[in-house]
């Protein structure tokens, strides 16, 4: 039987997976802050599996940014092209550690 979103956050308070979440609670990294009304969550299991399935780097923007994405191609919509490839570096790295975008498979916008 599959565990919905919403049957994951009514799990009762108890057991390992309880246990995980207490410890990585200290150190799970906070929502990018990129302006005082946009802020990134952190990437969820759903959202990377997505990812994996999409090579398309403005698609997996969208994927990312999730309900941010209009609020963010806005920002930057009138903005200069490097201002974009840094928040974007920025972001990754952020969200996925130090140097991801020089991981195979990355590219510049990544």
């Amino acid at each position: 039987m599959a565990t919905t979103p919403e049957a994951a956050d009514k799990a009762e308070v108890g057991g390992r997976f309880y246990e995980l979440q207490q410890e990585l609670a200290p150190r799970r990294r906070a929502p990018y802050r990129l302006t005082d009304d946009i802020a990134i969550p952190p990437v969820t299991r759903g959202q990377l599996l997505a990812l994996r399935r999409t090579p398309n780097d403005d698609e997996q923007m969208v994927i990312v940014l999730g309900d941010q994405y209009e609020a963010v191609e806005a920002l930057f919509a009138a903005r200069p092209l490097d201002e974009w490839y840094a928040f974007q570096r920025d972001l990754y790295a952020h969200l996925f550690g130090q140097g991801s975008s020089e991981l195979p498979g990355g590219s510049q916008g990544s």
